[in-house]
């Protein structure tokens, strides 16, 4: 997987004199990738790259060769930059992104980074001051992490090419583990090593004399008090910056795809795209079972406006192939369910170095608002609310009063609250009383970077990934826009619907109905009637199904995949970590070959299972 990696201070050099090379086979040991190393006196940086953007070697240096960067990402509308420093006497040798932030640098110092509007990860080395500096995008949509240890620092963008330090200890973390295995992603700076943590969003990071120091250059923060405007403006104002942020991202003639699923976002980008992007090769992709809603809708949306689509049957084995490597490229904190881009990822890469992804636009624009949020409660209440909300959306797999029976007695003593302190810091760190904002705020700075963002990691293995949604205006926007507009995503749904009506019409996934009145709504409504009739009657079969999901994890668990699963969770290794009462999980397992659907919590425990035995056996 692409990305950045490297190490600064007084490390012994028996240790670094092959770090970087292992470090790079770490995060990415497939052929094909463009590897740059650097390496002198107390610091060793590098990069590994497809070389679809920004393909110049690296580290790039400034005209004294004082000061060196290597960068992975990009950056949007950065013209006004340049010409800026253009006119302050800089020179641009290359005229790509990395040059400009290490130009920025040599103006602003550690202020580089206010303008910056992108999705990246970068790393100068200022060799007259010894001092490494890291910087992030807003959303920290590069995740990096880093260890430090006795006289140095270890950073890479990935868990797995920190770990290729020698001095990195192997230390779990119980309440990551129990973190990720009750929300599907890890809380607050976690990794499921102890020592090794996250670099948090929109951060500056430095490592000068062995010592470490983080300041954050942009705060998330939600209007206070909102404005009062016509829901016309508003929606005014969201199109024109949802097309101002596709036409930053689709500036060059790359030949690029959508994922294109049944439901809103990726829709909405799909109709922009075809207006605004500059390619002429532009093409959507599809996958699941045969005949699922995502299939169907996506097929009518694709037709709609004349892209050329390509579906992908998702195959139940997938998992017996590609499971290992979608743990390594999460470094174990993706949950398996979640995790199949990775299972036709080869064909579109065949076809395409670029593709959009809808990422983030349901979270920001209200998908998790619900009613219990409009009320004033105590504090205990409140996140009680908060957790009875995120079980409603089905995304805790294991609840806090499943952990006496699912923990050992020791585990559980390690973890004592820590799970829950850290899941009521990420409510409270909103800085807001309105809980609707708290919940988009924890999604913002939790859930998108540390679950969702996985499904981005793995298709960013084999192409460049685009998410315009996370454009800085855009999200800034959110931050702006009244909770009541954001709930049950209002102001997202009209505003496609009065600038995209013939798309409205095609039914969404999450409803199975068309998104405004016509026809075709009144007939699903009517068809849905009959099928209510008809199963109350006892003929389910000639009713049929309301909805076709594309995955079927629940059924490929306990039948094409059940021996891969009862052969990894019921082993002796797996059942003696102490971190499980064995019982629970023997349980757990039966029930579900039985007939009961566990997948998401058995999917949770195969990748931290498949981690262990990758990483630390």
């Amino acid at each position: 997987m692409p990305g950045i990696f490297g190490f600064a201070g007084k490390l012994d050099p028996a240790g670094t004199e092959q770090l970087l090379p292992r470090m790079a086979a770490a995060l990415d040991p497939a052929d094909g990738y463009c590897v740059d190393l650097h390496q002198e006196d107390g610091i060793g940086i590098g990069r590994v790259s497809l070389g679809i953007v920004n393909p110049e070697r690296q580290p790039i240096w400034n005209a004294d060769q004082t000061c060196c960067i290597v960068m992975e990402g990009e950056l949007y509308d950065s013209r006004s930059l340049k010409q800026s420093l253009t006119q302050r006497g800089y020179q641009f040798v290359h005229d790509n992104d990395p040059e400009l932030i290490l130009h920025l640098y040599e103006e602003y110092g550690d202020n580089l980074a206010n303008q910056l509007n992108g999705a990246f990860i970068a790393a100068i080395w200022d060799r007259p001051a010894r001092k490494l500096v890291l910087v992030n995008d807003r959303l920290g949509l590069y995740p990096t992490y880093y260890a430090v240890i006795p006289g140095g620092l270890v950073f890479a963008s990935g868990v797995r090419a920190v770990m290729a330090a020698p001095y990195v200890p192997r230390r779990v973390d119980p309440t990551a583990i129990a973190e990720f295995l009750t929300f599907d992603h890890v809380l607050q700076d976690r990794s499921l090593l102890q020592d090794v943590r996250l670099m948090p969003q929109a951060m500056i990071m430095t490592f000068s004399d062995g010592d470490v120091n983080f300041r954050r250059y942009y705060e998330l923060q939600y209007a206070s008090p909102y404005s009062l405007r016509d829901e016309t403006d508003w929606m005014d104002e969201y199109n024109f910056l949802l097309k101002q942020a596709i036409i930053r991202q689709a500036a060059d003639e790359l030949p690029a795809g959508i994922l294109l699923s049944g439901g809103l976002d990726s829709r909405q980008l799909l109709a922009y795209l075809c207006r605004e992007a500059k390619t002429t090769s532009f093409l959507s992709f599809t996958w699941g079972i045969p005949g699922c809603d995502d299939a169907r809708f996506a097929d009518e949306i694709a037709a709609k406006t004349c892209v050329q689509h390509r579906f992908y049957e998702l195959t139940p084995d997938w998992l017996l192939v590609k499971a290992e490597e979608a743990v390594r490229l999460t470094d174990g904190m993706g949950n398996l369910v979640n995790l199949h881009a990775l299972a036709t990822l080869d064909q579109e890469a065949e076809l395409v170095k670029v593709i959009y992804k809808g990422f983030l636009g349901d979270a920001m624009m209200g998908f998790a608002l619900r009613p219990q949020f409009w009320a004033m409660y105590d504090d205990p209440t409140r996140i009680q609310a908060h957790l009875q909300v995120h079980s409603d959306q089905g995304v805790l797999n294991y609840k806090f009063g499943e952990y006496p029976q699912l923990f050992t007695e020791p585990f559980q003593q390690t973890l004592g609250d820590s799970v829950l302190q850290d899941y009521k810091s990420g409510m409270d760190e909103a800085g807001t009383p309105q809980m609707a904002d708290q919940r988009v705020f924890f999604d913002f700075r939790h859930r998108v970077p540390r679950m969702t963002i996985k499904g981005v990691e793995v298709v960013r293995s084999k192409t460049f990934v685009r998410l315009p949604f996370a454009d800085n205006d855009l999200v800034e926007f959110s931050l702006r826009l009244p909770p009541g507009l954001r709930y049950e995503r209002r102001l997202q749904r009209n505003a496609f619907i009065r600038d995209f009506p013939e798309l409205a019409q095609i039914p969404t996934t999450d409803t199975g109905l068309p998104m405004m009145s016509c026809f075709r709504d009144v007939y699903l409504r009517g068809l849905k009637v009959v099928r209510w009739h008809l199963k109350k009657r006892g003929l389910d079969r000639l009713a049929g199904r309301d909805t076709r999901h594309y995955k079927d994890y629940n059924l490929w668990f306990r039948t094409v995949l059940r021996q891969w699963v009862e052969g990894t969770l019921l082993d002796k290794r797996s059942l003696d970590r102490g971190y499980f009462n064995p019982e629970f999980i023997r349980k757990l397992v039966s029930s579900h070959m039985s007939g009961e659907n566990h997948a998401g919590r058995i999917g949770a425990l195969m990748a931290l299972e498949l981690w262990h035995r990758l990483y630390l056996d």
